[in-house]
């Protein structure tokens, strides 16, 4: 997968294989493909982001929907996940309160 294998990462990668199935894997990947990612981005944000995979489908639904409803485009939303894929573990609750600091913190400054 391209891990070193002397990194904290790859322990974790490595943890993520092992605790999950075969059958568990294809299947969150699957998830991610139904939102649009191809098959090739999901392993890239998994070498980012091991515990990527660990996501419940619920958990994804969720911070999808949350995203979604702020306002994010699909295109936004995957770039985002690509770039920082801890975004898909937030509660929608932070994902929430951090959008709204940020809203606000822009205003003031373009004001």
């Amino acid at each position: 997968m391209g891990f070193d294998p002397t990194t904290p990462k790859f322990v974790k990668a490595l943890h993520t294989v092992y605790e999950l199935s075969d059958k568990t894997i294809e299947e969150k990947v699957n998830v991610y493909k139904r939102l649009g990612f191809g098959v090739g981005d999901v392993w890239k944000i998994f070498k980012k982001h091991p515990s990527f995979l660990k996501f419940s489908e619920k958990n994804i639904s969720n911070s999808i929907d949350t995203f979604l409803g702020l306002g994010f485009s699909r295109v936004e939303l995957a770039g985002m996940v690509k770039r920082f894929p801890q975004c898909i573990g937030l509660s929608a609750e932070t994902v929430k309160k951090k959008n709204e600091f940020l809203v606000e913190k822009m205003k003031c400054i373009w004001m």
